[in-house]
């Protein structure tokens, strides 16, 4: 990649820093971890560090915290903090603080109880006014940014034994974890069982959430099976127990209660057909008395 710079100055950049050296001979060095990585609902702290040769001269030197890039004409729109007015934008209130003194040059941020959407490029940026009066700024150059990645670390959220047919049973394990997990399952003898038996899928679109499905017969051994979800930051684990007359039983106690269901209710009908149609007794009574009514006056 090839960074242009004003005619005299030249760069120096290492892997984490960006630096430049203007014609007067003044140094600016800014210096930012370039791949962070944080758990959701967790804190994390994005160390960025200013340095310049001059700094004694520089005066209200502030941070610039930016999602992306810094959109001159609307430089509120992607901002997230900014040091000298104590700006935090409306995602980030009141989960985000400096953690050293950015007047000072140390920049570094903590972000408290991470979310996925956190997960992004950002951008460190120091502004200061010069000694004769001139606004000035400088940041991290695009391949020197800070990029958080929000992970997750593998939990089981549900795991249970159920019943597909008379003579197949399930077993259902669900759990959260990012990046992908590596979902398996281990026998009551607690031998590995082939993946090939076990369907894995995404239960979102962001990938967090996933299920595995795990197939039993009759010819399958009873006991304590193990789910175990793993990626590259834990392993968890969790059991459930498969016992085919249990789940044979469950499966009668479902008949019994749907067959029982309908039959209530087909009494119910036919109860309701033997009853005789509904007749007032005021409305009886109404007819009793003008029928004597009438006999007297005939008399």
């Amino acid at each position: 990649m090839l960074f242009v710079f004003p005619t005299g100055s030249q760069t120096k950049d290492t892997y984490n820093c960006t630096i430049e050296v203007k014609p007067a001979g003044i140094k600016i060095e800014l210096c930012a971890q370039r791949n962070v990585i944080g758990f959701r609902g967790e804190d994390v702290v994005l160390p960025c560090l200013f340095e310049c040769s001059k700094q004694n001269t520089l005066s209200n030197l502030h941070l610039l915290f930016v999602k992306d890039k810094l959109i001159k004409e609307n430089p509120k729109l992607n901002l997230v903090y900014n040091s000298s007015s104590k700006y935090t934008s409306y995602d980030f209130k009141g989960r985000i603080e400096p953690v050293g003194n950015p007047s000072s040059g140390d920049g570094s941020l903590q972000i408290r109880d991470l979310r996925m959407e956190d997960e992004r490029t950002y951008v460190c940026r120091f502004q200061w006014t010069n000694s004769d009066g001139r606004e000035e700024g400088f940041e991290s150059r695009h391949a020197k940014r800070p990029k958080l990645q929000v992970d997750v670390h593998p939990k089981i959220l549900r795991i249970q034994s159920d019943f597909n047919s008379s003579t197949s049973w399930g077993l259902l394990c669900q759990a959260k974890a990012k990046p992908s997990p590596n979902i398996t399952w281990l026998n009551p003898q607690g031998h590995l069982i082939n993946e090939g038996e076990a369907t894995v899928v995404a239960m979102d679109q962001n990938k967090i959430r996933y299920v595995s499905f795990l197939n039993r017969t009759e010819d399958d051994p009873e006991g304590n099976y193990t789910c175990l979800v793993k990626n590259k930051d834990g392993t968890t684990t969790g059991n459930v127990i498969f016992d085919i007359p249990f789940c044979k039983a469950l499966e009668e106690v479902l008949w019994f209660f749907i067959f029982s269901s309908v039959s209530l209710l087909c009494a119910s009908f036919f109860l309701l057909c033997l009853i005789p149609p509904f007749h007032s007794p005021c409305k009886s009574q109404f007819y009793l008395t003008s029928s004597i009514l009438k006999s007297s006056g005939q008399n």
